[in-house]
């Protein structure tokens, strides 16, 4: 029963999180950015299931959640071992955008699979979010976490995002 209802937390909060990071519209409800760049890279496609299963994450039919505004293409994976949820989504958004965003603190940059990378906090503590650049926007890998989750803290999401980036950055693809 509570690992059922970790499970699902899991999922709730990362699906939260992913639904407002795209709330990204003006006051006068035309969308926030003049131009967004065309997006076709989808992870629950593009990513092998070998790949996916090598790191843990179950390679049921993932959950797809995407959005328009800004464009993003996501993907839901969870893992048994240990017990959390990973959103991973090509988006519309470039690296800039995100270090000067206010929805995230940025905690460190660094490189994955030799392209750079951003390791931020969201919108003051629910989930760890890890951006690729990869033209013409980034990959972003999102695990949650809470004193309810196996991850409590921001560092322990962050160590997962960026080990599950790692872990797939040999099938980035060039170009999103």
């Amino acid at each position: 029963m509570i690992y059922h209802r970790k499970r699902v937390g899991s999922v709730v909060i990362l699906a939260a999180v992913f639904a407002l990071s795209a709330c990204n519209q003006s006051v006068d409800g035309q969308p926030g950015q003049q131009s967004e760049p065309e997006i076709t890279f989808h992870p629950c496609d593009g990513l092998p299931p070998d790949a996916i299963r090598a790191i843990g994450l179950d390679v049921r039919p993932p959950e797809r959640d995407d959005t328009d505004v800004p464009r993003a293409l996501g993907c839901g994976y969870l893992s048994n071992n240990p017990n959390y949820g990973i959103t991973i989504a090509a988006r519309a958004e470039t690296f800039s955008s995100v270090e000067s965003s206010e929805r995230f603190t940025v905690l460190r940059e660094t490189e994955i699979g030799g392209r750079d990378a951003l390791v931020s906090d969201f919108r003051g503590g629910s989930a760890c979010t890890v951006s690729v650049a990869i033209e013409p926007g980034i990959l972003e890998f999102m695990i949650g976490y809470s004193e309810l989750e196996d991850f409590t803290t921001v560092d322990a999401a962050c160590d997962q995002a960026t080990k599950v980036a790692t872990a797939l950055a040999p099938y980035f693809p060039d170009h999103l």
